[in-house]
């Protein structure tokens, strides 16, 4: 096993494991003691992985009567961690965000569905209905008539114009109500606000409803929504302090981690309508608790009540009659058809490829990648002088970019992804080698992404910009933003990005970097969102031995939100 390659990327949640457990275990003693350090320990790394909670089948094995722990108790007890009758294990902070969750969304999902004016249906027919396809109509009326929507969708299936839809029936039947937009990163909210101004631009729409959705389009991140507080983890925005928002929609959901999604939704106001988007098939939340992706892939999508039918009927022909009794029947639309990857022959088999990892199809990715398509390169070895020379050619022109809005451009030309930051395969590696590789100049220009979010600057986790010389440069909504490069918050180069961190975004082309086939971070998951960050191209590095193996394995993503909604 290659020991860089599996450096562990989360050393802070193995030492924060190991300091909790081995306190547990002191204090406790014994037996006792030590099969509590062992729970707590594979809780926190569960936890750090994507999932909210323990399966009794996961911890039966390390101590027979483990209900009867100290520190163990059911769901009414007053104690750390937290056992449900369905025999789960919970951190009490994580059990009492889902249970939040499942509250609020089971509120709004058990309101009846309500009738759409005459004129909106109108609006709908003569000039939505010629806009969208089928399955993005479903998610036009239903966030007309419900109070709670997930919309998921791949790659090129149309969630922008689906927003813009949406975004304009809504205005057209509360044209007075307000409107926030929001994604869990900087970088994810200035491209939901670009894509849904790129889109409106080739939509044909009224003057007024066009102007209304340019004005309420400026996104911003969950937590300027929430309102921080410097040095808390709780928001000015609350239940006590709701939003002032008749329609909150939130892009790029299945990056929002259940802590997140517990403070959204306990600052949402009854009257508020919550509009989730996303794709289910991308990495669980880097802070565990994935709530969309756990709902999205509990339930059949496209589905509707015998009651509520007759009103989608209006709005698309595909709406289906449920056949079970589901609270979320009406809330889940899921976007398949696949319109941007059509245009031209490299994109279309980028598009093939990311099908095929997502079915887990591992001849069809093998042949894909053998197919010898010109949007696809295949280099097995990482000593390979071809990359170097990849490298230099791709950022060629970030780094002769003498004027900050030309800099900016050409971040997204093109990006390496790796599975992880420390090693041989990881980050800080590429970075440093793409930094020697590139020519030398007196004032190079150099990508940078904040990695915290700092209220005072005004600059958040995932925000992209340059460095030159003393200053610094980041897109803003109102321009190109100037800040001196001592001010920076932590930060680090930009050339190459972890595949988590690159959710959200888009280049014209990426190379990924792929770790030996052993190495636990390898995912379907992971090389899906990987290889769906490409527009046009795509240099997979590494051995086909890996790249199977990503394919083969599947991210295990636990929530317990959906079985706690069936409970309410």
């Amino acid at each position: 096993m290659n020991s860089d390659a599996n450096k562990n990327n989360d050393l802070e949640i193995d030492a924060l494991a190991s300091l909790v457990s081995s306190f547990f275990e002191n204090r406790v003693g014994g037996e006792e003691g030590k099969a509590l350090s062992k729970f707590i320990s594979l809780l926190t790394n569960t936890v750090a992985s994507g999932s909210s909670h323990l399966l009794a089948d996961e911890i039966n094995h390390i101590f027979d009567n483990w209900k009867s722990l100290p520190a163990i108790g059911h769901e009414d007890a007053n104690l750390p961690l937290v056992f449900t009758d369905s025999g789960k294990l919970y951190f009490r902070r994580f059990y009492e965000y889902e249970k939040l969750v499942a509250g609020v969304l089971t509120n709004k999902c058990a309101k009846a569905s309500v009738e759409v004016s005459k004129e909106t249906e109108e609006f709908f027919k003569k000039t939505l209905s010629k806009i969208v396809d089928d399955q993005q109509a479903l998610a036009v009326g239903a966030v007309l008539q419900r109070d709670l929507v997930f919309l998921s969708g791949g790659p090129g299936t149309g969630k922008t114009r689906t927003i813009v839809g949406m975004l304009a029936a809504f205005i057209t039947e509360h044209p007075n109500e307000l409107i926030a937009l929001a994604a869990p990163t900087g970088k994810a909210a200035f491209r939901m606000r670009e894509s849904v101004l790129q889109a409106l631009k080739l939509i044909d729409i009224p003057d007024v409803t066009r102007q209304k959705i340019i004005d309420s389009a400026k996104a911003t991140t969950l937590h300027r929504l929430l309102g921080s507080r410097i040095g808390s983890v709780d928001f000015h925005r609350n239940k006590k302090n709701p939003l002032p928002y008749h329609l909150v929609v939130v892009d790029e959901a299945s990056m929002i981690d259940l802590s997140l999604m517990a403070k959204l939704c306990d600052a949402l106001a009854d009257k508020s309508k919550l509009v989730l988007i996303g794709d289910a098939d991308q990495l669980a939340p880097v802070h565990g608790g994935a709530v969309f992706n756990g709902l999205i892939k509990s339930l059949q999508p496209n589905e509707f009540r015998a009651e509520d039918l007759p009103k989608m009927k209006v709005f698309s022909k595909s709406a289906k009659l449920t056949q079970s009794n589901n609270i979320l029947a009406g809330s889940m639309i899921q976007l398949s058809k696949v319109h941007r990857r059509s245009n031209t022959f490299s994109s279309e088999k980028i598009g093939e490829l990311c099908a095929a990892i997502k079915e887990g199809k591992t001849e069809d990715v093998a042949s894909i990648f053998h197919s010898g398509a010109d949007s696809i390169t295949w280099i097995r070895d990482l000593d390979d002088p071809k990359l170097d020379s990849l490298i230099c050619e791709e950022f060629n022109e970030l780094s002769d970019a003498r004027v900050p809005d030309l800099a900016l451009s050409k971040l997204g030309n093109f990006r390496i992804l790796c599975a992880n930051n420390d090693g041989r395969y990881g980050v800080t590696d590429w970075n440093t080698r793409t930094e020697k590789i590139l020519p030398e100049s007196e004032v190079p220009t150099r990508p940078v992404v904040v990695h915290i979010n700092d209220y005072e600057v005004g600059l958040y986790n995932g925000d992209d910009g340059v460095v030159m010389g003393p200053k610094a440069y980041f897109s803003s909504d109102d321009g190109i933003r100037e800040i001196a490069r001592s001010r920076l918050p932590q930060h680090k180069i930009g050339y190459a990005s972890t595949i988590h961190r690159s959710q959200g975004s888009e280049f014209n082309k990426v190379a990924i970097i792929l770790p030996p086939e052993n190495s636990k971070l390898l995912s379907r998951e992971l090389l899906y969102v990987a290889v769906s960050r490409a527009r046009e191209k795509v240099f997979l590095v590494g051995s086909e031995e890996s790249l199977l193996a990503a394919v083969k394995r599947t991210e295990k993503q636990n929530s317990g939100v959906w079985e706690l909604m069936n409970r309410l």
